[in-house]
Formats: structure tokens, sequence, C-alpha cells
């Protein structure tokens, strides 16, 4: 009698939407620079995802605002609304806090905060080696504005 094996994946119980609404923008955010506006983040996860389940944009809006790891930034504007930028800390924290830690690695996401951070890491070097090479007062403001945009 020959047996039989089943390959062993780890099948994970679905997640509140507001929990897998949270999980989805994270990946937005980590994919990117690890911030985008929320006008950004909205068409993101209603039209590029192929979810069954439409989000409202003030749903979004609400996860965005009521989680630590999404912080608002300096960035707004009209159309765009508020920049959010993901913190990272808190989110483990919080995957820690809601015992995600299986699932967090299963999406990849150490491996996508490693690679934000040095994406994240490498700008700052480059815009910094633009203010060293020249000391033009154009130079210093657009290095200024595009370190706050990235850090702020």
């Amino acid at each position: 009698m020959e047996e039989t094996t089943v390959k062993d994946t780890v099948r994970y119980h679905s997640l509140p939407a507001s929990e897998s609404l949270i999980f989805d923008v994270v990946k937005y955010l980590l994919s990117g620079n690890g911030s985008s506006t929320s006008r950004e983040i909205v068409e993101h996860i209603n039209f590029q995802l192929n979810k069954s389940r439409r989000y409202t944009a003030p749903e979004i809006i609400g996860i965005l605002r009521n989680r630590k790891m999404f912080v608002s930034t300096v960035g707004y504007s009209k159309n765009a609304g508020n920049r959010w930028r993901l913190d990272v800390d808190e989110l483990n924290r919080y995957v820690k806090s809601k015992s995600y830690g299986s699932r967090s690695e299963a999406l990849a996401f150490p491996d996508m905060i490693r690679r934000l951070k040095r994406r994240n890491l490498m700008s700052t070097i480059e815009a910094l080696n633009k203010v060293v090479d020249d000391d033009d007062d154009d130079v210093v403001d657009d290095v200024y504005h595009s370190l706050l945009r990235l850090w702020g």
C-alpha cells in the first residue's frame, strides 16, 4: 500500500476585513518607498488589486488614521490628500502583538522591510552626495525637500 504525501502548506484562517486591508496597505507601501498619498493608496486597493471586496475611501483612510504603523507626514496636497509613511518598527510590534509572525513571513514582509530600509538609505546617501558635490542654494533646497519627502 502506497502512502500519498500531502504537500505541507500552512493554511491560515481568513483575516477580518480590517486586518486584510491593513496587510494590503502594508504590502503596497513596502513595495514602494514606504510612503504614499491617500489617493494613491485608495486607487491601488480598489482598482489594482483583484479583490472581491471593494473598500470605500473613508474605510481605507480610517485604517490609515487609526493604526500607529501609518504615520501622516508633511506632504498634504488638495488633490492627493495626506501623505502616509509606514513605521516599520510599529509594524513589527503590531505583527508580534497579533501573533501574525508566520503570516508576515509567508508574505515576505521581513525581506521587503530590509529592501525598503536599504532603498531609503541609498536614496539618502545619493541626495547628501549632491550637496557635497555642489553647494548651490537650489541644490541644497532640492536635496532638503527630497529628504523631507523621504523621511518626513
